[in-house]
C-alpha cells in the first residue's frame, strides 16, 4: 500500500443542493447560518423521516448531537443533529420545552453511534430519550442526584451534593451468570488500560457473548467551565481537554472563534499551525503504536517507538517551549517563530523518525508473532465501518475516507495538502499500516512547509467580544474528526461550547466487534482504535482530606480550578 491520493473532496456548491433537495419539504425553515451550512428548524415528529431519508440517501454521517439549553427566560432546551459531508454541513434543529419533560425520540436504531450522543443529551440536559434502551449512566457517577443536569443554564454546584447511601463507581464483582457463562470486569483501574474506563464483557468460555462499557472517570466538565470564562481563558481551557492533541483542540477552537470575530489570519501562521500539528501527530501515533504493542507483549516495539517519540517531543519543545499542552496558539494566529535553527531542527528530527518508521512498518506487517495478534483479527467491513459511522485511521483502515484535512481543507491544508492514506483489509494490521504509512505522508507534508513557508505576520488582533453567532469548526485530530460547536451572545463569554472528540464515535465498533471473539484479543480490539478517556470525559471531585467540599464558581476562579464535580 502506497501512501497517494485516492479521493477527490466535492465542493459546497454540489453538495448543499442536494441536501436541500432531501429536505425539501421543510424549506420554509431553511437558514444559512455560514456559506457551507444548511440549517432546518423541525418539529418533533418530523426528526426521524428526515433522519432517515438522509441516512438512506447516504448524505454525509452524523458527526455530533448538541444540546442546548436557551435559558429561562427563553424556556426552551434545544437539540441539533449535525450531519457532515465533505466541506457540507446539514443541522437537524428540534426544540422543547424546558419547563415540562422534555422528549425526544431515539435514532440510534438508524444510526447506531447516535446512542452515545443521545445518553449525553439525557444526563446533562435532562432529555428523554424514547426507544433508547439504556438507562444506566454513561458519564455521571453513581452519586449524582436524580434531576440535576449539569448543562443546564440554571444549573448550580450546590445542586449536585452527592445522595447520602450511594456509592459512586461501585462495580459488579466478577461472577458466574451460569454454566460456562461468566462476567468479566475490566477497569477503571486496571493493567490494561492507561486511563480509566470500565468494561464487562460476558463470556462463555473464552468468546465474549456480550459488551458494555462505562465512561466519565476523567470528566473535568470543561464544556461548563467555559461558560464561566472569556474567549482568551478559554483558549487554554481546551487545550487541557486531551494531552496528546491539546495542539488540535486549542486550533479548533482558535479557529472556531477566529471565525466568529471574522478576522484573517495570516498563512505564516496558518502553516506553523499545520507543522505543529504534524509534530503532534507523529508524537500520538508513536506513543499509540507503543502502547499497542505492549498490549500484545511485544515490549521490544513498545520501548524502541517511545525512544523515537522522544524527538518529537523534543522538537515541539525547540519550537513551542513545551513538551506536552504546547500553548502554540493565540487567538489570531501563532506566539511561536520558525526560525533556521528551528527549520534545521525539523529537518533532520524528520530525516531520523523517516527512517524509523519505515523500520516499524516492516516489523508490524512481517513479524509473525505480532501478525497473529493483528491479521484477520477485529475485522471490519467498509459498510460495518459506514454503519458504525467510524472516524479517523479506524475508518480508513477499512477503505473508509474521513479525513477533514481531505475532505473540507482548512488553515494552510489548502496550499499544503495531504494525502488520505487508506487500507481495505479492515483488520488490527490494517490499523497499523495507516497510521505509519500516515506518518510518512505527514512527514512530507512538514519538510515541505519548513522549505516553504509563507512570509507576514504571525497574528492579528481579535476583540474581547466576539460578535453573536454560531460556528462549526472541524480538525482532523489523529484519532480522527474534532467538531467544535461554538456560540456567541456577542459577550466576552461563550454562551455554549459543545466538543465531540473522535473516540466517542469509534467505541461503538469495539463493543460490536469484541462480541463473537476471543476474550484475549479485546485488549487489542481497544487499543487497535487508539481511544482517548480523557477526551471522551469533558468533572471532578472538588474535595478536601476526609470530607467533600462544595465550591462556588467564584471560589473555583479564585483557586484557578479549571473543573467542578465528579
Amino acid at each position: 500500500m502506497s501512501p497517494k491520493p485516492i479521493f477527490q473532496p466535492h465542493a459546497v456548491a454540489d453538495l448543499l443542493p442536494r441536501a436541500e433537495t432531501l429536505l425539501a419539504d421543510w424549506k420554509e425553515s431553511f437558514s444559512h447560518p455560514e456559506p457551507n451550512r444548511l440549517d432546518v428548524t423541525l418539529p418533533m415528529d418530523a426528526l426521524r423521516p428526515l433522519v432517515t431519508r438522509l441516512h438512506e440517501a447516504g448524505w454525509g454521517y452524523l458527526s455530533a448531537i448538541t444540546g442546548l439549553d436557551l435559558g429561562p427566560q427563553a424556556g426552551e432546551l434545544e437539540v441539533l443533529y449535525h450531519f457532515c459531508n465533505g466541506p457540507a454541513i446539514t443541522t437537524l434543529r428540534v426544540r422543547q420545552s424546558r419547563d415540562v419533560k422534555a422528549v425526544v425520540p431515539s435514532i440510534a436504531d438508524i444510526i447506531p453511534p447516535a446512542s452515545f450522543f443521545e445518553r449525553e443529551l439525557q444526563e446533562m440536559l435532562g432529555f428523554t430519550v424514547t426507544g433508547l434502551n439504556m438507562s444506566d449512566r454513561l458519564f455521571l457517577p453513581d452519586d449524582w442526584p436524580d434531576g440535576v443536569f449539569p448543562m443546564r443554564a440554571d444549573f448550580t454546584t450546590e445542586q449536585a451534593a452527592p445522595v447520602p447511601g450511594r456509592h459512586a463507581d461501585e462495580l459488579p464483582e466478577e461472577g458466574v451468570v451460569g454454566g460456562n457463562t461468566f462476567v468479566v470486569p475490566i477497569g477503571p483501574q486496571h493493567p490494561a488500560l492507561k486511563e480509566p474506563g470500565h468494561f464487562e464483557f460476558t463470556v462463555d468460555g473464552e468468546i465474549v457473548t456480550a459488551a458494555r462499557m462505562r465512561l466519565g472517570y476523567a470528566h473535568r466538565g470543561i464544556e461548563k467551565a467555559a461558560e464561566a470564562r472569556n474567549w482568551n481563558q478559554n483558549l487554554y481551557l481546551f487545550e487541557r481537554v486531551c494531552g496528546i492533541c491539546s495542539h488540535t483542540h486549542a486550533m479548533a477552537y482558535c479557529m472556531g472563534v477566529e471565525a466568529l470575530a471574522q478576522v484573517e489570519v495570516p498563512m505564516r501562521a496558518h502553516a506553523i499551525r499545520e507543522l505543529v500539528a504534524g509534530l503532534e501527530r507523529v508524537h500520538s501515533h508513536l506513543l499509540w503504536l507503543g502502547v499497542a504493542a505492549h498490549e500484545a507483549g511485544f515490549d521490544t516495539l513498545f520501548m524502541y517507538s517511545w525512544r523515537d517519540r522522544e524527538t518529537v517531543m523534543n522538537l515541539l519543545e525547540q519550537i513551542t517551549g513545551n513538551r506536552v499542552n504546547y500553548s502554540a496558539n493565540v487567538l489570531g494566529g501563532v506566539k511561536c517563530e520558525i526560525g533556521p535553527a528551528q527549520a534545521n531542527a525539523v529537518k533532520e528530527g524528520l530525516l531520523y523518525l523517516e527512517t524509523r518508521i519505515r523500520h516499524y512498518l516492516e516489523v508490524v506487517t512481517t513479524d509473525v508473532m505480532f501478525l497473529n495478534r493483528t491479521r484477520g483479527i477485529g475485522t471490519i467491513s467498509y459498510d460495518e465501518a459506514v454503519r458504525f459511522g467510524l472516524l479517523g485511521p479506524t475508518a480508513r483502515a477499512s477503505g473508509l475516507v474521513r479525513d477533514v484535512r481531505v475532505e473540507a481543507p482548512y488553515g494552510a491544508y489548502r496550499i499544503f495538502p495531504v494525502s488520505a492514506v487508506t487500507a481495505t483489509n479492515g483488520d488490527l494490521e490494517a490499523r497499523f499500516e495507516v497510521r505509519l504509512n500516515e506518518l510518512l505522508v505527514s512527514c512530507f507534508a512538514m519538510r515541505t512547509i519548513v522549505d516553504n513557508l509563507p512570509e507576514g505576520p504571525l497574528s492579528v488582533r481579535v476583540p474581547r467580544k466576539i460578535p453573536a453567532g454560531e460556528t462549526i469548526s472541524r480538525m482532523e485530530a489523529p484519532r480522527g474528526e474534532l467538531f467544535y460547536y461554538i456560540k456567541s451572545d456577542g459577550g466576552e463569554h461563550p454562551a455554549r461550547i459543545h466538543v465531540r472528540t473522535p473516540s466517542l464515535c469509534n467505541w461503538v465498533s469495539v463493543l460490536e466487534k469484541a462480541v463473537g471473539g476471543q476474550l484475549a484479543d479485546v485488549p487489542m480490539l481497544i487499543a487497535g482504535m487508539d481511544p482517548c478517556f480523557s477526551c471522551n470525559d469533558r468533572m471532578v471531585t472538588v474535595a478536601r482530606a476526609g470530607d467533600r467540599q462544595t465550591w462556588t464558581w467564584d471560589q473555583l476562579r479564585q483557586h484557578g480550578i479549571e473543573m467542578y464535580r465528579r
